[in-house]
């Protein structure tokens, strides 16, 4: 009797370790964020690749994601990059504006103070992009215009809105790195 072991032959196969691939672009885009100048303190990040209303959009550049900072507090930031052409950005902005809030409520105005939204909410409508940051935790407007500002070149603020969980949504501008109410019109 022979063993089988010895008869058969030798493969060199051997079976490889599961190797978890590393995401390369969340430290990139965890890295854009938690710049010195803006310090979200971002820990996660999660792609949110379901269409969103800028998707109807032509964009330049477009994404969603979803934050979570070192005080377990989650951010929703939602955004639109088109070629610079402020009137485009602006219609892109309306209707946006109107699908989001008008439809639901029609008192809804731009520079209306309304409670628009049931949760924190932030928008600003730029020369050149549109952003949307919803969180169930306070929102500092801030380092979000900062942030817009490291990430956009020659960026102009058109509307800036802030809402404070059930609290009326106020209107601002920007002068000199510092907010400015609209009254209400």
């Amino acid at each position: 009797m022979k063993d089988l072991d010895h008869i058969r032959s030798k493969s060199a196969y051997r079976e490889k370790k599961l190797v978890t691939p590393i995401d390369h672009w969340k430290d990139s885009v965890l890295a854009i964020y938690n710049q010195d100048s803006v310090d979200f303190k971002f820990q996660l990040i999660e792609s949110d690749s379901n269409r969103f209303f800028f998707h109807e959009f032509n964009y330049v550049e477009s994404a969603m994601w979803c934050f979570t900072d070192s005080n377990n507090h989650t951010y929703k930031h939602q955004f639109a990059r088109f070629k610079i052409d402020s009137s485009n950005v602006k219609n892109n902005f309306y209707n946006w504006f109107d699908k989001e809030f008008c439809q639901r409520n029609s008192a809804v105005r731009i520079y209306s103070r309304l409670n628009i939204f049931p949760k924190h909410i932030f928008f600003a409508c730029t020369n050149q992009s549109i952003h949307v940051i919803k969180s169930d935790d306070k929102i500092d407007p801030l380092k979000w215009i900062k942030f817009i500002q490291r990430t956009e070149k020659k960026v102009k603020f058109i509307y800036i809105c802030h809402q404070v969980k059930n609290k009326d949504a106020l209107w601002y501008k920007l002068e000199k790195n510092k907010l400015i109410l609209i009254p209400e019109i």
